[in-house]
């Protein structure tokens, strides 16, 4: 999903006069230590009622939170189809498989069938794409975190085309265009890694957060043009911006990003994961190449979504920094010691952020690692969970358990 960077990017960043961003009641104290992982309020990923809220002048509704898809592998970017179908991108184990037929990152279309609400009988999961790239970060950059990488992110054209956006770890980047029937095509670019992707709303072109370059692109989708938009400038704490999702604002085409925050080094030489409260939502005109700030005083923001009102949703991946592994660490193996890896599991969350400038809502929180979010045109939202090795015991809010990667639901807010 993210690869990590210690340099520092260069170029600044325009910004719009009289624009005040929305801000987040989070942390200002730096460096803060990792909290304790019993802390953590765990958001019961069933159907029930998780609160209360309003959106702007709506009527108070319960917000519901359920589980729709589990058991994946590393479940990233979520879109749906003209048919109703739910398409995942799959980061796979992160076993970064030499042998092409190992690889275990994938695309899966899901298809409710019979009505009933899930995607269990038989019959109703697709394979479009197998074998897809699959990397672990901390295998290949030592960074003692658990990420795993692979397919990052997709979106489905008006005509039924799929593009999906895959990060196979150094020179082996991909932007495929898939036929409506699942058939691979052109890979209309290989230059970076692309945590984000999304179509213009002319649905010409498509947008693309290069987290490895940290810049915003775009993609003409009849030539496969490139044109850089922005390269993002340093954070508070000097350290990358690393852009990581985005999302098309559907009443004039701007383009929101999450900047999810580099690593920084401290006072004392050290070096941080991410800054709590330096993660932020960018908005960019994708014409002009101009930065403003939208939402401000993020801890790993690492994507976005708004709504034809101009409500924007926030998925924050964690809460803090945790435990690193040591070098040559078995990801893989079951009776190990639960550990964080890097990010302190079950602090995730998804806020609302009302267009009136009312106060943020929490929507759902003690989410495990969340990555990615989905606003369907019917008002839902689709958040995939579960970032790092499949399987791997983690500290839970309850006692020990393990990674599962699933997709929940949001509804009633």
């Amino acid at each position: 999903m993210i690869s990590p960077r210690t340099s520092m990017a260069t170029k600044q960043t325009w910004s719009r006069p009289g624009k005040t961003p929305r801000t987040h009641s989070g942390p200002t104290e730096r460096w803060l230590r990792p909290a304790a992982a019993a802390t953590i309020a765990m958001v019961v990923l069933a159907t029930l009622a998780a609160c209360t809220t309003s959106r702007s002048s709506d009527p108070v509704n319960t917000v519901s939170v359920e589980v729709i898809l589990t058991g994946l592998r590393n479940p990233r970017g979520v879109a749906f189809d003209a048919e109703g179908g739910l398409l995942v991108a799959e980061a796979g184990l992160g076993d970064d498989a030499a042998d092409v037929r190992e690889r275990s990152g994938r695309l899966t279309r899901f298809v409710d069938r019979n009505g009933d609400g899930d995607f269990a009988d038989p019959g109703e999961t697709e394979r479009w794409s197998e074998h897809l790239p699959s990397y672990n970060a901390m295998n290949v950059y030592a960074t003692g975190r658990d990420e795993v990488s692979g397919p990052s992110d997709v979106t489905v054209h008006g005509d039924g085309r799929v593009f999906l956006s895959v990060d196979g770890g150094f020179d082996e980047f991909s932007l495929l265009e898939i036929s409506p029937n699942g058939s691979i095509g052109r890979n209309l670019s290989a230059r970076s890694n692309m945590t984000g992707i999304g179509l213009a709303l002319d649905e010409t072109a498509i947008f693309v957060t290069e987290s490895m370059f940290n810049q915003l692109i775009e993609v003409t989708l009849e030539t496969a043009d490139r044109r850089e938009i922005i390269e993002f400038s340093t954070l508070g704490s000097g350290q990358q911006a690393v852009p990581a999702g985005l999302a098309i604002d559907p009443r004039n085409g701007d383009v929101l990003v999450a900047l999810f925050s580099g690593v920084a080094q401290a006072d004392d030489g050290s070096f941080i994961p991410f800054v709590l409260g330096d993660a932020k939502i960018v908005r960019v005109d994708p014409l002009s190449g101009q930065v403003v700030d939208e939402i401000t005083g993020l801890t790993t923001a690492v994507d976005v979504a708004i709504d034809g009102l101009g409500n924007v949703f926030v998925v924050e991946m964690a809460a803090d920094h945790a435990e690193l592994f040591a070098d040559g660490t078995d990801l893989h193996d079951p009776d190990a010691i639960p550990r964080h890896g890097g990010y302190l599991r079950f602090s995730g969350k998804v806020t609302l952020y009302p267009v009136d400038g009312k106060p943020p809502i929490v929507l759902a929180e003690g989410l495990d690692a969340p990555t990615n979010i989905t606003l369907r045109d019917d008002g839902v939202l689709y958040v995939s969970t579960g970032q790092g090795t499949p399987g791997r015991p983690i500290p839970g809010p309850d006692g020990p358990t393990v990674i599962v990667g699933e997709v929940i639901r949001i509804i009633g807010f």
